[in-house]
């Protein structure tokens, strides 16, 4: 049974190629085809001879998973629905933003954190993606940009909790920010969490240039439980005491999806702030972007206006998210597959 090459990091990669009789550069010159030059058809490799390219076909499948579908608004923003080997599915975001892209990456089928307010959470857990599957948006999101050379920025907020998935998320950073590879600089990557702090650890110990958004959403422990069932678990004083005392290179990311009537008012925003006291932390204000079959609505214009101005006057730095895909349920916390991830 042939392996599938983009589960190969480059040094795996190598070492295969290498026992089976291949040139030492030749692992990197599949790379480079691969990732730099978003290619997977081994015919195309043209600076790899005949021979040798037809031994790696009988060795690995090269082919990226295929795309069932896809949504586009009239924003930029399109969404990809992914099918797998197994017949699960998975999708993945592509947002045009005003001077780069930004991709935004699922790395599970469904979630196991069930956060109330969120859609994917309400698919249950299926399993972890594996690093190709990961891989494979990415090149996926990258092709539909043709010749573009500009600035991308990836985000692993997808469907999935990343951090319960930390091996494979592992390897898929070190093959991004791999030269002969996609080349793609950490800081250029951002990881969402609702905070599992044993593989925060590793990720800042890891890739401490790879930036870390705290998915908070409540200005109080009681609340965030209620919300967030991971909190009974990942003790929130735990958490935010890491982020007080974890030196890291930039202000760290706090999110905070605002639903109306359950976490938007004045003197919640308040609360917020005794919450976050001596954490270098900016706010993501992320008004909720609806569902018919959750409970939740999305706070009016003035309510948000009012949350924000409390934290501003405080002297946290704040922005206000208005998500985009809302109509094709590509927004923050709208990304579900149920009719093939039974």
């Amino acid at each position: 049974m042939k392996s599938w090459i983009l589960e190969r990091q480059l040094d795996e990669l190598k070492e295969e190629l290498l026992s089976a009789g291949f040139r030492v550069f030749t692992a990197r010159q599949v790379f480079q085809w691969l990732y730099h030059k978003n290619t997977q058809d081994i015919a195309a490799w043209s600076n790899i001879g005949k021979v040798d390219r037809e031994r790696i076909a009988e060795l690995y499948e090269c082919e990226c998973r295929p795309v069932l579908e896809s949504r586009s608004d009239d924003q930029g923003t399109r969404k990809f629905l992914i099918g797998l080997a197994d017949g699960l599915q998975i999708e993945a975001v592509l947002i045009r933003e005003k001077d780069h892209y930004t991709f935004c990456l699922s790395t599970q089928v469904g979630c196991a954190l069930d956060c109330a307010f969120c859609a994917t959470g309400s698919m249950g857990f299926r399993r972890n993606l594996s690093s190709g599957e990961i891989l494979t948006q990415v090149l996926t999101l990258k092709k539909e940009l043709g010749d573009y050379s500009g600035k991308l920025n990836l985000v692993f907020m997808g469907m999935g909790e990343p951090l319960l998935n930390y091996e494979n998320l592992a390897r898929v950073l070190r093959t991004i920010s791999e030269p002969d590879g996609l080349n793609i600089s950490p800081r250029h990557v951002t990881v969402s969490t609702a905070g599992i702090l044993e593989h925060l650890k590793k990720l800042e110990r890891d890739f401490p240039q790879v930036r870390i958004a705290f998915s908070l959403n409540a200005p109080t422990a009681g609340l965030r439980a209620e919300l967030m069932p991971v909190s009974r678990r990942e003790n929130l004083d735990d958490l935010l005491a890491h982020f007080r005392g974890h030196k890291r290179r930039r202000r760290l990311t706090c999110e905070y999806v605002l639903l109306g009537g359950v976490n938007d008012s004045p003197a919640q925003a308040r609360q917020l702030v005794r919450l976050l006291h001596g954490i270098p932390a900016k706010v993501n204000l992320i008004p909720y972007n609806e569902n018919p079959a959750l409970p939740f609505r999305r706070p009016d214009e003035t309510a948000v206006e009012k949350f924000r101005a409390v934290l501003q006057e405080k002297g946290l730095t704040v922005i206000t998210r208005w998500s985009k895909g809302q109509g094709i349920r590509s927004a923050c916390g709208q990304l579900a597959v149920f009719a093939a991830n039974p």
